[in-house]
This record gives structure tokens, sequence and C-alpha cells, in this order.
């Protein structure tokens, strides 16, 4: 993938709970590229068949591609009936749907941190670690994100839970900033090795999140970096402004295409 705009991606709810509506918004935008995670009936994989059929119609219409899945699978506390629950059921559930759809790639989180500064507990290895083991069997790669509330907040904490799990990373300078790093240079700095896939939006202290020119992280250096390192990923937006979804979405794509542009 050597010409940018075609790497420009997109979490498709942000733009529309509704896959064929997020398309239609998005085609013209140039957008062929989609990360799945919540559609007609809720956050993969508990969405409706019809939802799935949908998928996979636009894809076919359209000819798109669809880039990954992010199922939220790990994301909540370390309750033992919660977790028991995602194995015995959302993740067999997870990969039927996946194998109609085609995709080959999840993502995971590493449970809920209990306070800001408690320490890694060894015991997310050991349900993360099985987890990779049966999504290797059915052919998939898990990659790992960071999230204010989880164990990989950070890209310090993010690289040292991938690497010890030998996994790839999505990272998120914008839940970085909101975990209290400098998200840029120094959390890119430990997550720079691993890096597989980049989600684009912005962080404030007085707003929250925000557009990707208007928040703490110097989202254009990041972006210099990403095209020095010769980083080959997506560029996926997920401006996460929920109360004028398609406005955000078209105002993230243009500040991402400016700064691309360079």
């Amino acid at each position: 993938m050597t010409n940018w705009r075609e790497r420009i991606a997109i979490i498709s709810d942000e733009a529309d709970d509704s896959f064929a509506e997020a398309v239609n918004f998005c085609i013209p935008l140039g957008i062929r590229a989609y990360e799945l995670r919540k559609l007609e009936g809720g956050r993969f994989p508990h969405v409706t068949q019809r939802a799935i059929e949908e998928v996979a119609e636009t894809v076919a219409r359209h000819e798109l591609e669809l880039i990954g899945v992010s199922p939220g699978f790990f994301k909540g506390p370390l309750d033992a009936d919660v977790i028991a629950r995602t194995f015995d059921h959302d993740l067999p559930l997870a990969f039927r749907l996946m194998e109609r759809l085609g995709l080959r790639r999840m993502t995971l989180f590493t449970f809920r941190r209990r306070d800001r500064d408690e320490a890694i507990p060894a015991e997310i290895y050991e349900h993360l670690g099985r987890a990779v083991e049966l999504c290797a069997r059915e052919g998939i790669e898990v990659l790992l994100e960071n999230a204010s509330s989880i164990y990989s907040d950070t890209g310090a904490n993010l690289a040292e839970i991938a690497r010890e799990l030998g996994l790839g990373i999505v990272w998120d300078p914008c839940n970085a900033a909101q975990s209290g790093e400098l998200a840029f240079p120094d959390g890119y700095q430990q997550v720079r090795d691993a890096l597989v896939a980049v989600h684009f939006k912005n962080w404030s202290q007085e707003q929250g999140v925000v557009a990707i020119d208007d928040g703490l992280v110097d989202m254009a250096a990041q972006v210099r970096a990403l095209q020095a390192d010769g980083y080959a990923g997506y560029y996926t937006l997920e401006p996460h402004q929920w109360n004028d979804r398609k406005n955000a979405v078209r105002n993230n794509h243009g500040q991402l295409l400016a700064l691309l542009a360079g």
C-alpha cells in the first residue's frame, strides 16, 4: 500500500450504526477500508443476522476491504463469570461471524484497571494468552489496543503487555493522552516497533475527545514520525463525537488528509 490516500480507514459506526449507510457516506470521501465494532443490534458479535448480511453484501457490491473487528473482549473487569462467558459463548460466535465476512484480524483489550497506579497483574496473561491461542487456531491475528480504563492504558504499558504476548499493537494517541502519558513522542517511542494500526482522534483536558487538530497530542508530528518510520498500515478515523457523527467524520477526514499531505 504505497498511496496514503488508499490507506485512510474508518471504524464504520463512527459514521452510522448501519454499515450500508456508513459506506454510502464514506465512499464519496474516498474511504474504502472499514473496521467493524458496532452494528445493528449492538457491539460485534452481538449483532443481528441482518446486519451481518448487510455488511457482506455492501462489501461485495462496492469491493471494499474489512480490515478488522473490535468486539471489546476483555475491556471489563477481571470477573470470572464474564471471562467464562467470553470464552464459552462470545468468542465462538465471533469466530463464526468473522468466517462469514472473511475477517482475519481481531483487536483485544487488557481488562479494566481497579485504580490508576495498580501494577499489571500476572493473571491477565493467562486469559489473554488463551484467547490468542484460540484465535490462532482459527487463523485470526490478534492485536492489542490502549484505552484509558484498562491495563494497557499508556504506550509504555501497552508495549509491555504486547511484548510479553508477542502481539502487534493498535496505537491510539488520544487514549494515551487521556491516561496522562505524553503520547507523542514518549508513548509512540514505546510502541513503534510493534505498530500495526493507528486510530486518529485527539484529547483535551477541558473537552474530552476532540478533532485531530484540536487536542493535546501533536498529531502533525505523530504523522510525520509514522511516515519517517515507514508505517505501512491504515490511518483509521475514530472521531468519537457522537452528537454529530457525520460532520465529525467529514471534519476529521479533512484534517487527516491535510496532515498526510504534509
